[in-house]
C-alpha cells in the first residue's frame, strides 16, 4: 500500500507576511499614497512610502488594524521613529479620543493568529484594494 505525501503546511509567519503585503498595499492606496504624519504625496507603488504602525507591529492584536496603520514616508516612519506625537494628534482628530484610547488598550492584548484567519484577512484586503482601484 503506497502512502501519499502529506500536504505541506504553510507557516504562520509566511501567512502573516502574505496578509501584511495585501493589507499594506490597501492601506497606502486608501490613504492616497500620502504620508499620514507629514502630508508628502508619493507616486503609487513607491518604495518610499510605508504602512506605518502607531502601536508597534510586534503586537499581533493591532498588527492588521486599519486605525493603527496609515501610509507613512520612510523619513517619518524610520528616521523620525514614527512621528508619534503627530501620529497621535492625527488619530485623535480623525477617530476621536475614545477610539484612540481603545486602540491603545487593544495594543496591550495578547493575540495569536490562526492560519485560516490570516488567509481570510489576505483575501479581505485584496478585495478591498480591488474595490478602491475599481472606483
Amino acid at each position: 500500500k503506497m502512502k501519499l505525501p502529506k500536504p505541506k503546511k504553510i507557516s504562520i509567519s509566511k501567512l502573516k507576511k502574505d496578509a501584511w503585503k495585501a493589507f499594506s498595499l490597501w492601506i497606502r492606496t486608501r490613504d492616497k499614497w500620502t504620508c499620514y504624519t507629514c502630508g508628502t504625496k508619493y507616486p503609487p507603488r513607491t518604495m518610499g512610502l510605508h504602512a506605518g504602525h502607531f502601536v508597534s507591529r510586534v503586537h499581533n492584536s493591532t498588527f492588521l488594524d486599519s486605525i493603527n496603520v496609515h501610509a507613512q514616508c520612510a523619513a517619518c516612519n524610520l528616521w523620525k521613529y514614527g512621528e508619534h506625537g503627530k501620529y497621535a494628534e492625527n488619530l485623535i482628530r480623525d477617530y476621536g479620543i475614545e477610539a484612540f484610547q481603545d486602540l491603545l488598550k487593544r495594543g496591550r492584548q495578547i493575540k495569536q493568529f490562526q492560519p485560516q484567519e490570516l488567509i481570510d484577512l489576505k483575501v479581505k484586503y485584496q478585495n478591498l484594494l480591488k474595490e478602491l482601484v475599481d472606483n
